[in-house]
């Protein structure tokens, strides 16, 4: 089939006049486009802080009915004009939600704004408005809970905090304080605030704590079950470091407990926790109340599989030092009663060990940080097994003390070499009767 070709006589009068009308449409039509872009693009890139917000009100009238440019003035005006001029920024927002009634973020500037203006309950209809276009975001039920609780209502306005804190988790240290300022002194308000699940509870426990609302903190951690304690695992470990960093070993012991599946390494009165190393040191990592150990290229820190004291297994120390070696990273934290005399024992052997200041071991109160006991230098050259006994009374406020091993100084020498290996094993500490 032969193609057709259609042909336009231009020489005619209507052609002509139909053919400049077209091409005058497109130039109009291309100008409103290239306004909107224009306004669009200044609306949006240009600095108000530096240039005014008049270029801002240029860039509306440019493009009128773009809602960004009128979100945008809104948001300037908002930060530039007077109290007095509110009301210019409600009008904006409102425009900007006229011209684009389905984008969340125009309600929630404009409810914000009318909440500022006085307006709470318009306010509190257009942030609603907000949450029912994006249910799942976090930010416009955050300021709708906010407005809520501005206004006393509460119940509402954590429900509404509760799940922007669900949505970004960000939010929830400022959703604590919120409940924290209006429940400090009813705990079970303070829960139903916050949220009753397991992982609200534990992070609720862990902020009380912080709080040195100890009792409440501890309580709620204890209403947890085993599965959830070990699910929220890290507001467990929080737990523990803020009762250590306030001196409250015995509460820390408990909630540490809690972590350790294991009964035989559960922090006790008087207990070391795997004090014949029968058990990998990597695996204590974390453990507050377990061998607190840090290897270095210097004093290589381990444990021999092959030799112990009563077993095949003990703490090696192996040492490295040329010049000068400031501590040795191997302690441990135990539990003890107040005003109570204990018995410390552990033995200790040494290799080819050569230096002026050689290892011993020390005990301090960590209640106080004060040393209590301590034993002589390890045997210089190559020794077998060696027991140290120590005696020592705990304070009237003592709950726990650190054994470390330590390194004095050389005197006034800065360079103090060490070099050769050392063991150490069985640590026991018994309560006299």
């Amino acid at each position: 089939m032969a193609e057709q070709v259609l042909h336009i006589d231009a020489t005619k009068l209507l052609v002509r006049v139909a053919m400049v009308m077209s091409l005058m449409m497109v130039l109009l039509a291309s100008w409103f486009v290239v306004r909107w872009y224009l306004g669009n693009t200044l609306a949006e890139y240009h600095d108000a802080d530096e240039s005014g917000i008049e270029t801002v009100r240029r860039a509306v009238a440019w493009a009128p009915g773009d809602p960004f440019g009128h979100w945008r003035l809104g948001a300037i005006a908002q930060r530039q004009l007077g109290p007095d001029q509110l009301h210019q920024v409600v009008e904006e927002y409102e425009k900007a939600a006229s011209l684009s009634p389905n984008d969340y973020r125009f309600w929630m500037a404009l409810g914000t704004a009318l909440e500022h203006f006085g307006d709470a309950e318009r306010g509190e209809k257009a942030l609603r408005r907000a949450t029912e276009l994006a249910p799942s975001y976090a930010y416009p039920r955050w300021y709708l809970g906010n407005l809520l609780l501005r206004n006393g209502r509460y119940d509402q306005a954590f429900a509404e905090l509760r799940r922007a804190a669900d949505a970004d988790p960000e939010l929830r240290s400022q959703l604590l304080n919120s409940a924290w300022a209006i429940y400090n002194k009813n705990l079970d308000s303070f829960v139903d605030a916050v949220g009753n699940s397991a992982n609200a509870r534990a992070e609720l426990a862990s902020y009380l704590v912080g709080r040195q609302r100890f009792e409440d903190g501890i309580l709620l951690w204890q209403r947890l079950n085993e599965v959830e304690k070990q699910a929220n695992r890290s507001h467990g470990e929080a737990i523990v470091g803020a009762l250590v960093t306030a001196k409250r070993f015995h509460q820390a012991a408990e909630v540490a407990n809690d972590l350790v599946p294991a009964p035989a390494y559960h922090a006790a009165e008087g207990k070391f926790v795997d004090g014949s190393f029968d058990d990998d040191l990597i695996a204590q990592k974390g453990a507050l109340f377990g061998w607190q150990v840090k290897s270095s290229q210097q004093a290589q820190v381990g444990i021999d599989p092959n030799r112990g004291h009563n077993s095949s297994r003990s703490l090696r120390i192996v040492f490295q030092v040329p010049s000068r070696l400031d501590s040795i990273s191997v302690s441990q934290l135990v539990p003890v009663k107040p005003d109570t005399q204990y018995d410390f024992e552990c033995y200790v052997r040494s290799q080819d060990l050569q230096s002026g200041s050689t290892p011993r071991v020390e005990i301090a109160d960590a209640t106080e940080g004060q040393g209590v006991a301590s034993s002589s230098e390890a045997s210089a050259g190559s020794t077998d097994w060696q027991l140290i006994t120590l005696s020592f009374k705990t304070g009237v406020k003592t709950e726990a003390v650190t054994v470390r091993i330590i390194r004095t100084s050389c005197g006034e020498d800065p360079v103090c070499p060490i070099f050769g290996t050392v063991w150490y094993d069985d640590f026991n500490l018994k309560r006299r009767s």
